[in-house]
């Protein structure tokens, strides 16, 4: 990956009702979208280093268990 490509990458946090955060870096893409009830979700596209594949994740913005995320740009 460039680092011309890297630069125009997010960084993305989720943070959780019990204190604890989830990170996402490589952050691609940010959705905001809503089900078929018409409760908000989040869909998050991200490259994972780890496993070297690229990667969505949903988070459901109505659990109780998430209570906010951020956007680094």
């Amino acid at each position: 990956m460039s680092r011309k490509k890297d630069r125009r990458r997010k960084n993305f946090t989720i943070f959780l009702a019990n204190g604890k955060t989830l990170h996402f870096t490589n952050v691609q893409k940010i959705e905001d979208r809503r089900d078929d009830d018409n409760n908000p979700y989040c869909v998050v596209s991200y490259f994972d280093k780890r496993i070297n594949k690229q990667r969505t994740a949903y988070f459901q913005l109505t659990n109780d268990s998430v209570i906010g995320y951020a956007v680094d740009k």
